[in-house]
């Protein structure tokens, strides 16, 4: 099974037709879709900066302009509305999209806005966006959505923002019982670092090729494993990255087993399909 373990509504994932043609065109099965942060019909061109700029300055300064270009009302009504499409596309889509629902932690009815939305659309897990809706892992409302996230089953998405903020996230998820899939190898120096405090419920998503280089997945292999590896694709930010990223781990040159565990294997287990 190849499950597309990272995506956005809009581009290659605009509506429902669009998502069939990718997924079929790349071979694939599912997708795990949110929204995206806009109305974005058309997939963004991103360049191939992946290998050329040490990754760590290049992700620190994307999230820096994230948080500059995101952290408005605009975009947190967006996201809400983009919460209900992809509840309606997945519903509408024969299981084929997996919703992860786009929470923003800073809301004051938190628990009760995740508890209704689960009851109405059944959502498979849970996503959090350091950069463009500010929040401290060190914070009770982080904790909070944690344990829910725990006790409801639900896997929790999260990218993280800032070097800071990747090791108070170590330290926070070794004390949690709730499975974290962290976003685009963010601060992986920092987890390779530290691998003996990063808890066996932390997985890393290998999405967006442009930025995401073989090299850096291949480090995050030899520290994690095949076992811990996620694969995504972030549309639609980048184009064709279903298929790039697929392409990826073709060149890991790993076992026919290791390859599909990345590939779909570890994600279908975290969601029990």
């Amino acid at each position: 099974m190849i499950i597309d373990g990272h995506a956005h509504l809009g581009g290659e994932y605009r509506d429902l037709p669009a998502v069939i043609d990718t997924l079929d065109r790349a071979g694939a099965d599912k997708v795990v879709l949110c929204p995206a942060e806009k109305d974005r019909p058309v997939s963004m061109p991103i360049p191939p900066l992946a290998g050329k700029v040490p990754y760590h300055e290049l992700s620190y300064g994307v999230n820096r302009l994230l948080r500059t270009a995101t952290g408005n009302r605009k975009t947190a009504e967006y996201i809400d509305h983009g919460n209900e499409e992809v509840s309606r596309i997945a519903a509408a889509s024969g299981g084929r999209v997996i919703q992860f629902y786009w929470a923003d932690i800073r809301r004051k009815d938190l628990i009760d806005d995740l508890d209704f939305k689960l009851n109405s659309w059944s959502f498979r897990g849970i996503k959090l966006h350091q950069s463009c809706q500010p929040f401290r892992i060190r914070s009770d409302r982080f904790r909070e959505l944690a344990e829910y996230a725990f006790s409801k089953d639900l896997p929790v998405f999260i990218h993280l923002h800032s070097k800071s903020e990747v090791s108070d996230f170590i330290a926070e998820s070794a004390v949690l019982k709730t499975v974290f899939i962290t976003g685009h190898l963010i601060g992986l120096e920092i987890f390779t670092g530290n691998r003996h405090k990063v808890g066996e419920n932390v997985f890393f998503d290998i999405s967006c090729p442009q930025l995401v280089s073989l090299g850096m997945i291949k480090n995050g292999l030899k520290v994690f494993g095949p076992e811990r590896i996620i694969l995504g694709s972030d549309t639609p930010y980048g184009r064709n990255n279903l298929n790039l990223v697929i392409s990826h781990v073709g060149k890991l040159g790993l076992s026919e087993r290791e390859t599909a565990m990345i590939l779909g294997e570890n994600l279908r287990n975290i969601l029990k399909l």
